[in-house]
């Protein structure tokens, strides 16, 4: 999640029509023009592997729904984002569906249209999908959802005439030919808009005696294409967009005492606001230089700091390998995942430079990866160029960035991550993976963290460090540094390098395939030698040392041993070159035998002084 900071600065409009239809006219009424500051703050709202999203509607818990759309799908579905947690929701051989209204209950609502182009409304509750069609209604569309569970939104009748319904209740405002209805607040006002016989758009507040306030927008009644009006909050506080001919699409905040003011995503082409929850906070979303939609947060603010965040800078990224400085300082630490979903980064690459050593990030990684420092360089890799902006203010104790940060990039892959899940049900936290590319004979590792590892590597002067064909060789030590794996190996290929990661998964770290004795090390020696071996299951192991002739000269017994690899100096038999009677071996060839109830295998060594 990436934040900004903007200041909006505007004089207060005149823009409140009353009308008297049921005596009650008594809502919002501002008779002189004020100049007034309102700060916002931005959060961009962005899902892995989602590439056009549309925050629609949010509950005061700081839940969200919207659309989205995937990265190898044309068709939109709906979503909600609780505690953090993205579920996407789609109606089967639907053309479209969308969610537009969320309660504090966690009641999502919405619509979808079939394979003819009917609307239907959606009732999502605990995941489950249940069709809604306003009774005797030719089309129903849910755009909001009361506290109480009261359903909101359009219905078609059978001559295509629009009216809008709350509950069991059909409504049409005076003198409207068409009645939208979107969003209703905990004292049962209800906004909207609707069309008049000229068709002219105008907005609508019902109240909960059944009276109407209109409103319309200073100067483009004459040019309105329309003006739609979203939400509002308990506060009084309304959300609306509006899109005069030949212009872009735009939002608008309408407070109670009658100021109004556009609100508009730094840097964005277009800005569309949805919702508002009872903080004031707008979500939304916003369209990008970069032909993406994404979904936002914007979160009143008060003071100098949003004036302080209100820098941008524009970068572009060319498709692949990317050196990259974030220039500005966002208010919401920026983690390696949020900056790998704003930039759509398949990687993120950063150098320990007190160890010397790479540390790589992947967008399946359990957590959100390491923090992004001003005056760093991070390695990105993108499958598309983007055009991103980064706002925020200047970095504090960095060195000063004077511009935009370039983005280099070259033929060839410079820099690789190797990433996966050691599949098993033991804890392997604080194991180490390590990798060799046999080709080249460069090595990297990576530490596991919840069953998760990413091992990268990068050469600063850009020489290719891999290439299709690649064979990398994995093996896994625990976290005394003995060996914890079979030896792996993958081959690089075409997508990995295009991704500059390769994705793997180890199985049966902790657990040998296979009950195994290995060659003494060193060999020859004198005197003493280490004998490893691999143990596929929990059994009682001894070991046995032979001379030349066949003659037994000492046993090791090692007790019962759990199922694992016993190979380095802390865990293989140790044999000191003595037998029984404590002499020392003569120099010459002896034969040492593993034993288990399932398994006898025999080696030779060599005594050498």
């Amino acid at each position: 999640m990436k934040t900004l900071a903007f200041r909006f600065a505007f004089l207060t409009i005149v823009w409140l029509t009353l009308l008297s239809m049921n005596g009650n006219a008594q809502l919002w009424v501002q008779s002189e023009p004020t100049e007034t500051a309102v700060d916002y703050v931005f959060e961009t709202i962005k899902v892995p592997g989602v590439e056009f999203l549309e925050l629609t509607s949010t509950n005061d818990l700081g839940h969200f729904a919207g659309n989205a759309r995937g990265l190898d799908s044309e068709k939109m579905v709906g979503f909600t984002l609780i505690d953090g947690v993205y579920a996407a929701y789609n109606v089967p051989n639907s053309r479209t569906f969308g969610i537009y209204g969320l309660n504090n209950a966690g009641l999502a609502v919405g619509f979808y249209q079939d394979a003819d182009e009917v609307s239907h409304g959606v009732i999502i509750q605990h995941g489950e999908l249940e069709e809604f069609d306003f009774p005797g209604a030719a089309e129903t569309e849910i755009f909001g959802v009361s506290e109480s569970g009261l359903l909101i939104g359009d219905i078609f009748d059978s001559d295509g005439v629009i009216h809008g319904f709350v509950g069991n209740e059909l409504f049409d405002v005076p003198g409207a030919m068409t009645t939208y209805a979107d969003d209703m607040n905990a004292d049962g006002i209800l906004v909207g808009s609707y069309v008049d016989a000229d068709g002219v758009y105008h907005g609508y507040a019902r109240q909960a005696d059944g009276s109407y306030i209109t409103f319309n927008f200073p100067g483009m009644l004459s040019n309105l294409e329309y003006l739609f009006v979203n939400a509002i909050n308990d506060a009084g506080i309304i959300v609306f967009r509006a899109k005069a001919l030949n212009s872009p699409e735009r939002t608008y905040i309408r407070h109670p005492n009658g100021t109004m003011n556009e609100l508009k995503f730094p840097g964005s082409v277009t800005t569309v606001g949805r919702d508002i929850d009872k903080d004031g906070r707008v979500v939304g979303y916003y369209d990008a230089q970069d032909g993406r939609r994404y979904g936002f947060i914007a979160n009143p603010f008060t003071g100098e700091t949003a004036e302080a965040y209100s820098n941008v800078f524009l970068v572009s990224l060319a498709q692949g390998l990317n050196m990259l400085s974030v220039p500005l300082n966002p208010t919401t630490p920026m983690t390696a995942r949020s900056l790998a979903q704003m930039v759509g980064a398949t990687i993120v690459v950063d150098l320990d430079e007190e160890n010397q050593r790479f540390i790589g990030w992947t967008p399946d990684a359990p957590d959100d990866g390491f923090s992004i420092e001003g005056g760093k360089g991070y390695i990105v890799n993108l499958l598309q160029p983007r055009e991103v902006s980064f706002v925020g203010a200047a970095w504090k104790n960095q060195p000063p960035i004077v511009a935009a940060p370039s983005a280099e990039t070259i033929s060839g892959v410079w820099a690789f991550v190797i990433s996966g899940h050691l599949e098993s049900e033991l804890n392997h936290d604080g194991y180490v993976v390590t990798v060799q590319n046999l080709d080249t004979g460069v090595t990297t590792t990576g530490d596991v963290r919840n069953g998760y590892f990413a091992a990268a590597t990068a050469n600063i002067s850009r020489r290719n460090i891999a290439q299709v064909g690649d064979m990398l060789r994995i093996t896994v030590t625990d976290t005394t540094g003995a060996i914890a794996s079979e030896k792996f190996d993958f081959t690089v290929t075409p997508d990995a390098l295009i991704n500059a990661v390769l994705p793997v998964r180890l199985d049966g770290v902790g657990t040998p395939e296979r009950t195994l004795l290995l060659q003494n090390y060193p060999n020859p020696f004198n005197p003493e030698t280490w004998i490893p071996y691999h143990l596929s299951e929990t059994a009682p192991v001894t070991v046995s040392i032979y001379d030349a002739n066949g003659g037994e000269i000492r046993t090791l017994s090692l007790g019962f041993q759990s199922a694992g690899f016993y190979q380095n100096r802390s865990r293989a038999a140790y044999w000191d070159g003595r037998d029984d009677l404590g002499e020392r071996a003569a120099s010459g060839v002896y034969y040492y035998r593993l034993s288990t109830p399932s398994l006898h295998q025999m080696k030779r060594m060599v005594i050498a002084k």
